[in-house]
């Protein structure tokens, strides 16, 4: 017979919001990760703003002051991407969250009132009963089918200043600075159903004949995560599952928060602040 694990929430995705989410619940969380990384819709698809976000919550203004502490941002909200990364890491195991990188998600269903979900990890299959699903992931892995892509940019690093801001090509790129002097990223925007390959393609055509004042900048990298835009914060899949991608937000730590700030009613709804999905009413 097979080992049934059982949790009582399951967070798909070591996303922002994810780990917001798994840092309010603690121990009664568990997060699965597909990657190697967290908070990947951010850090490897360098997705930086100029909205500059403060945080309201205790737990949020804590990671926002380790990251200042750490010169990875600044006051003004600016983000060196890499740096994130151990400090999430150093977040994760100061909050002993349950983190289980590099498992894959191969099928959720219901299963009488509660969902089995089907993982693969490098110790083989494993099945998870979990009373609530939450998938943050960009790509909504649980249910592929309910992904609706808004817009998506294959973002890439820059070296060097370009000589105008977004006077020229609007409508195909935008800049935006990293913490750095040297650390602008070009935000290149692709059709939402282009893949890997098509994307790839059009962003090194357009750098081969790249407008004038990007000339002085050198291609230093592109991102290895698609930059998603949504429609919407939340869709349900049905009441206790939910899909709610952390890649919505714009701002790394605004989307830990909404995280942070999610509550799941009595049969798994989720609600957040004044919001409030399914049939349940605010609290």
């Amino acid at each position: 017979m097979k080992p049934v694990e059982h949790v009582s929430t399951m967070i798909i995705g070591a996303s922002m919001l994810g780990l917001g989410l798994a840092s309010r619940i603690g121990r009664d969380a568990l997060v699965i990760e597909p990657s190697n990384g967290v908070g990947i819709e951010f850090i490897r698809s360098f997705k930086l703003s100029d909205r500059k976000y403060a945080p309201l919550t205790a737990s949020g203004i804590e990671l926002h002051r380790e990251l200042i502490r750490r010169n990875v941002t600044d006051e003004e909200g600016r983000l060196h991407l890499p740096g994130m990364m151990p400090v999430l890491i150093k977040h994760i195991t100061g909050q002993k969250l349950d983190v289980r990188m590099q498992t894959q998600v191969v099928e959720a269903q219901p299963c009488d009132g509660k969902f089995e979900v089907v993982c693969y990890d490098a110790s083989g299959f494993r099945h998870i009963v979990a009373d609530r699903l939450v998938d943050t992931t960009s790509g909504c892995v649980t249910k592929v089918d309910r992904c609706q892509v808004k817009a998506k940019c294959l973002n890439m690093m820059l070296l060097g200043s370009p000589d105008a801001g977004r006077t020229e090509g609007l409508s195909a790129y935008a800049l935006y600075q990293g913490r750095f002097p040297n650390e602008t990223v070009l935000k290149y925007a692709v059709d939402p159903m282009d893949d890997w390959f098509s994307a790839r393609s059009k962003l090194f055509e357009f750098w081969l004949n790249r407008p004038e004042p990007l000339r002085s900048c050198a291609f230093v990298t592109h991102a290895d995560e698609f930059d998603m835009e949504f429609d919407t914060q939340q869709a349900q899949i049905q009441p206790g599952w939910d899909w709610l991608p952390s890649a919505y937000y714009v701002n790394p730590l605004e989307a830990y928060e909404q995280g942070y700030n999610l509550r799941l009613g009595v049969n798994g709804d989720a609600f957040n602040g004044e919001t409030c999905w399914g049939n349940y009413a605010i609290h």
